[in-house]
């Protein structure tokens, strides 16, 4: 908003300006209309316009265009006032970001107040030409100020304290912006910390929550499994064998339950103990269980070599494909199919289902998991059969 403010008033003041390039700028008469006077009032104007829009993002390069009719000072005795005050709102839009940003529009509005103070030239304002002084009248004698001529000295002090005052404005008006957003970035930091911290506590208590009612009930399957031939004497071996895999399969359930609640509750400073997540040397072991609690399950092909993040990936969608399987089709058997394209890994898992409906929770959080891995999921029924693919990319560098 500040440049474009500046830009207004300032072409405002070169517009009221611009009528007045002919004229006589010496006490001898000489006319100083300059030959295509009228083009460089013009084109510089435009110039000291474009460089206020432009000095907040590049001020030094900013500072050059109301800057370069400056130099023409020699041919045409006078100058648009409008080009010194295009440099001073260069300098002030700068000082807003820093006054190291202000050094070169600053420097050459001072430069600019210097010359005219010590010259003889011409300002073109809406009043009309208005020198600095420096003619003394006939019969008149100068007195010294500071060195300079009475008439100059205060002119150049003025023009520069006015320079450094609008400079030193801007830059303490930029300085409280720049203290205000600073506050408020920490007052979101803070926020951000707060939220984190709540949802931190939130998991920890989900975790408590579900480590007394989901591991309880568990722990329960697992003890009733294993004191049922105690029990009952009278249980034949294959019951007793049934009873045995089902009380391993629970405490495996609380085994892998823990290692997620320790997940939940590392942000409350739990030491919980950790390991490493299942992976796909882990699927032998996965497909040789659900084997034994009576699920056909044909493998084909190998997974090979894969790593870590991919592989926990692949083996929790096999323990969710054969999970599914037994839930819907628990008589039907399971094929599971491997394949390795350039650069990935997959896997195609069928078995016959007769059940037809939306995805349930574990699908939808495998197509997440698969899919924050850059891999592809399809799931669904085709003839009657239900197909699971799912294809992750692997670096094999």
């Amino acid at each position: 908003m500040a440049p474009t403010i500046h830009a207004v008033v300032v072409g405002g003041l070169l517009w009221i300006t611009s009528p007045g390039y002919v004229l006589p700028v010496s006490p001898e008469g000489y006319a100083g209309q300059l030959p295509g006077a009228a083009a460089l009032v013009g084109v510089a104007g435009v110039a000291s316009v474009g460089g206020i829009l432009l000095a907040r993002w590049r001020p030094w390069w900013a500072a050059l265009l109301p800057l370069a009719p400056f130099l023409l000072l020699p041919w045409t005795g006078w100058f648009v006032w409008g080009w010194f005050a295009a440099l001073v709102s260069i300098a002030s839009i700068a000082a807003l970001d820093g006054l190291r940003r202000a050094l070169v529009p600053t420097v050459a509005a001072v430069g600019v107040a210097l010359v005219y103070s010590t010259s003889t030239v011409h300002a073109l304002l809406p009043i009309g030409p208005v020198t600095s002084g420096r003619q003394t009248p006939a019969g008149a004698s100068a007195t010294s100020w500071l060195g300079l001529d009475s008439r100059v000295g205060p002119v150049l002090v003025a023009y520069v304290v006015a320079i450094l005052a609008v400079v030193g404005v801007s830059w303490a008006v930029g300085g409280a912006r720049r203290a205000r957003e600073a506050r408020a970035a920490a007052e979101r930091s803070e926020h951000r910390a707060m939220t984190v911290e709540s949802t931190a506590a939130e998991r920890a208590r989900l975790a408590r929550d579900l480590h007394d009612v989901v591991a309880h009930h568990v722990s329960l399957v697992a003890v009733r499994a294993e004191s049922a031939p105690f029990q009952h004497p009278t249980l034949d071996p294959e019951a007793r064998t049934v009873l045995a895999a089902i009380a391993q399969d629970a405490r495996a359930a609380l085994g892998e339950l823990r290692q997620v609640l320790t997940v939940l509750q590392r942000a409350e400073g739990a030491a919980a103990e950790r390991a490493p997540q299942p992976g796909v040397t882990e699927l032998g072991a996965l497909v040789s269980d659900a084997r034994s609690a009576g699920q056909v399950v044909e493998v084909v092909g190998a997974a090979g070599d894969v790593p870590a993040a991919p592989g926990y990936v692949l083996y929790r969608a096999v323990q969710e494909g054969l999970s599914n399987a037994r839930r819907h089709a628990p008589e039907a058997s399971v094929r599971l199919e491997w394949r390795r394209p350039d650069g990935r890994v997959g896997l195609t898992m069928t078995n016959l289902s007769g059940q037809d409906g939306p995805p349930g929770r574990g699908l939808l959080g495998m197509r997440e998991r698969v899919e924050a891995l850059g891999g592809t999921l399809h799931a669904g029924r085709s003839n009657g059969t239900f197909v699971l693919e799912v294809e992750l990319p692997v670096d094999e560098s």
